[in-house]
């Protein structure tokens, strides 16, 4: 299952990588629909390697599951992702500079089943997929929203 999305942030890309990658925030507020993140490891964040739990609502149920810290390349790319027996998910959100305060975000998201109960889950995703794709612009919509709002307030 592949989902993706793309925008114009109207901010340095340096200034948008850098609130994207506020792992401190993320673990007190959590990001978009995402509970906080609880740090799962001794690796802190922006070590690669950083585990996290954190959960989301899917059909009426918060739902937990772990993400990790694959990649990150400053000020350009960062890589989230699970890779366990039931799946393979990986998550890249890209920054890239298009003038001096023009940034165009993508996101992708790759999930592969490893198992019966994995293929079961991104099968249920699957049937939920228009509504899990309004729900991510949104919550990316407004991302890139308060990213302009905090970039004008620092001005």
């Amino acid at each position: 299952m592949e989902l993706s999305y793309s925008n114009t942030i109207n901010v340095p890309q340096g200034f948008a990588f850098d609130r994207a990658t506020d792992f401190e925030r993320f673990e007190k507020e959590g990001f978009g629909n995402l509970a906080p993140f609880e740090p799962r490891n001794d690796i802190k964040a922006p070590e690669i390697g950083a585990r996290w739990r954190t959960a989301a609502e899917f059909q009426g149920r918060p739902r937990r599951f772990s993400l990790q810290l694959l990649e990150l390349e400053d000020p350009g790319t960062m890589v989230l992702g699970n890779k366990s027996e039931k799946y393979d998910v990986e998550a890249r959100f890209a920054f890239t500079a298009a003038g001096d305060e023009i940034t165009e975000f993508t996101f992708s998201l790759n999930a592969k089943a490893q198992s019966i109960t994995g293929k079961l889950i991104l099968q249920t995703i699957q049937l939920a997929r228009a509504r899990i794709v309004k729900s991510m612009q949104l919550d990316f919509d407004a991302m890139g929203k308060r990213m302009e709002a905090a970039y004008q307030a620092e001005r």
